[in-house]
């Protein structure tokens, strides 16, 4: 399924999803963190710092990646681990701290939409027993079947 897909579940008017080529700084205020919603990617601290300052019309924040979406088009940036960390935080306490400026990352050409590459051989077979690890008490933007 692709990223344009499954935003337009929610966002029927986006067109397009292009990879960000730029790293963004965005600051928090004390504001942004006791008006965002614990859980909810787009209702967070840093989603209501985006849409603050006018960088998107709507923001989804997830652990892994961003997008922010302004007009019909979406932009999709890497979470920064430090981002990742505070969101943690924020799902559990509500609590994020402000005043601090926050990076949403550029897309490595290696993990662009357009880049996806297969492995020769048996790379590309899925294994049988696989082991993950999830954090609990935090936000999902997408859930796995």
């Amino acid at each position: 399924m692709s990223a344009l897909s499954i935003l337009k579940k929610q966002f029927p008017q986006i067109e397009s999803v292009k990879d960000s080529n730029k790293t963004i700084e965005v600051e928090v205020t004390s504001k942004d963190s006791s008006g965002g919603r614990k859980k909810d990617p787009q209702s967070c601290a840093l989603a209501k710092a985006c849409v603050r300052n006018k960088i998107a019309d709507v923001a989804i924040i997830g652990l892994s990646y961003s997008y922010l979406i302004k007009g019909n088009k979406a932009t999709r940036y890497r979470t920064s681990v430090i981002v990742g960390r505070e969101i943690t935080s924020f799902d559990r306490h509500q609590d994020f701290a402000s005043g601090a400026y926050y990076k949403l990352s550029k897309i490595s050409k290696s993990n662009r939409l357009d880049k996806r590459r297969k492995l020769p051989g048996k790379h590309n077979k899925i294994p049988v027993n696989i082991h993950t690890q999830h954090t609990s008490n935090i936000r999902v933007t997408r859930k796995n079947k």
